[in-house]
């Protein structure tokens, strides 16, 4: 396994095409999720992600963030991606998912769900992580 790194600044065209592809599907598991992560030892938690995530996943970092797209993976796909990581760091991870078709239906709202939901959770505002 090998996740894919990208530039920070692909993130949103990258969501954009990944929900142009799925929606070029006529099946009913097309989903797309987005999982945003935060850990004090990014190096090391790019490292994990790269070596846990499959090849079609891919990994966008902003510092400390980092925010893994994967196609065809519903949120409780992502939900064991985090537990693999927490079994990695030996703690809890905190994530956050949004997930394509439910959390909105263009990159915009799935982002703006996936911002909403990362202020509810981890008191963060999406805007100060990606400045």
């Amino acid at each position: 396994m090998a996740g894919q790194v990208f530039e920070f600044s692909d993130l949103r065209p990258f969501i954009r095409h990944e929900i142009g592809e799925m929606q070029r599907f006529q099946e009913d598991k097309r989903k797309i999720t987005i999982m945003f992560l935060r850990h004090q030892e990014g190096d090391r938690m790019l490292k994990a992600l790269k070596d846990s995530l499959r090849t079609s996943d891919a990994v966008f970092r902003k510092s400390d963030a980092f925010f893994v797209v994967m196609a065809a993976t519903d949120k409780e796909g992502a939900m064991h991606v985090a537990r693999i990581l927490e079994d990695y760091f030996e703690h809890s991870i905190a994530d956050v998912n949004a997930t394509w078709p439910e959390d909105g239906a263009t990159e915009g709202e799935l982002l703006a769900s996936l911002s909403q939901y990362i202020r509810s959770k981890c008191d963060l505002d999406l805007l100060d992580i990606i400045r």
